[in-house]
């Protein structure tokens, strides 16, 4: 009586390269696995476009422009900020100093920006979202969009009026990079390629 293999697998039964097939018989308890139920074309995973991940990374980089950048083109005219603390408390008891006005000139940009960061939360998870085909991302950076694009508009107007401690060549600049990312985001999510992996997603 022949003694079993002790190499063979329990599992499997291998035919190695270069080998003809073995006739002997399997070892017992040996199943054949079964084989793997056909997959669809349809329950692949869709894959994403180029224009979802544009309008994904344009939202996001309008959120960046909010939150550091438009904050950072106050501290070039941080000393305009600080004169005019300084005028606004000379007739107050409590008159503000040189050093404290310098110090609440510097605090106040971080101040908006920490509030910017707060509003922005729902523009970076939508975007997040949109590179995973979700239509609600899509739908409520639409919504957004809309005050999105009168706050950009709203600061050109100001920047080139020249109301704010920012020399306007630079915040009329800023606004124009910040309207046109978010118009690139927006446009990109409507594309056809962008639709259709929506729809694709969706199933």
């Amino acid at each position: 009586m022949s003694e079993p293999d002790p190499y063979a697998s329990p599992f499997h039964h291998v035919d190695l390269p270069g080998q003809g097939r073995s006739d002997a018989p399997l070892p017992p308890g040996f199943r054949l696995p079964a084989p793997m139920p056909p997959v669809g074309s349809g329950e692949y995973a869709p894959r994403r476009p180029v224009t979802a991940t544009v309008a994904s990374w344009c939202w996001i980089a309008g959120a960046v422009l909010v939150v550091l950048a438009l904050p950072g083109l106050f501290y070039t005219g941080i000393d305009g900020l600080t004169d005019d603390l300084l005028r606004d408390s000379a007739d107050r008891p409590d008159a503000l100093t040189r050093g404290q006005a310098e110090v609440a000139a510097r605090l106040t940009p971080a101040l908006f920006a920490l509030g910017f960061a707060v509003l922005s939360v729902p523009f970076v998870i939508a975007a997040a979202k949109l590179r995973s085909g979700r239509n609600w991302a899509r739908v409520l950076l639409t919504v957004l969009g809309l005050p999105v694009a009168a706050f950009g508009l709203v600061a050109m107007l100001m920047f080139a009026s020249g109301v704010t401690y920012v020399d306007w060549v630079v915040g009329v600049a800023w606004s124009w990079v910040f309207l046109g990312v978010c118009a690139l985001g927006f446009v990109s999510m409507y594309l056809p390629a962008s639709n259709a992996y929506t729809r694709s997603a969706a199933r």
